[in-house]
């Protein structure tokens, strides 16, 4: 049996050091939505969406699909590379709506998980 050299133990070493310290940490940090919620405004046909999604890095770990469905059917399927660095923050988005229509929103982290809400279309108080 061959023996491996000493210093390829020192560098498989470092690889693993590497792995464990800068890719492994991100994966326990991703996490999905801590919050997710809703309102639809009738008279301007607008969904805004409130997210609550801290991130060490809005731009390596964020929420990077918004998928909304209007009575079951899909209507928004929005992709992002970031979010915001504030947080929560918002989206806003134009769906024709009518009383009585279920909006099912979903917000997805880019490394883990997701957060789903329903909301029915109210009538609203002038």
């Amino acid at each position: 049996m061959k023996s491996i050299p000493f210093t390829k133990y020192i560098l498989i070493s470092i690889l693993l050091g590497f792995i464990v310290v800068f890719l492994y940490p991100a994966t326990i940090m991703a996490h999905p939505p801590k919050g997710l919620a809703a309102e639809y405004d009738n008279a301007s046909q607008k969904l805004t969406v409130r997210i609550d999604h801290n991130s060490f890095s809005p731009t390596m770990h964020y929420i990077n699909k918004v998928e909304i469905k209007k009575n079951a059917q899909p209507v928004i399927n929005q992709t992002y590379k970031s979010q915001p660095e504030k947080n929560p923050f918002e989206y806003t988005y134009e769906i024709p709506a009518k009383v009585g229509d279920v909006l099912e929103i979903k917000a997805s982290c880019n490394m883990f998980g997701s957060k789903t809400i329903s909301i029915t279309i109210a009538k609203q108080a002038k």
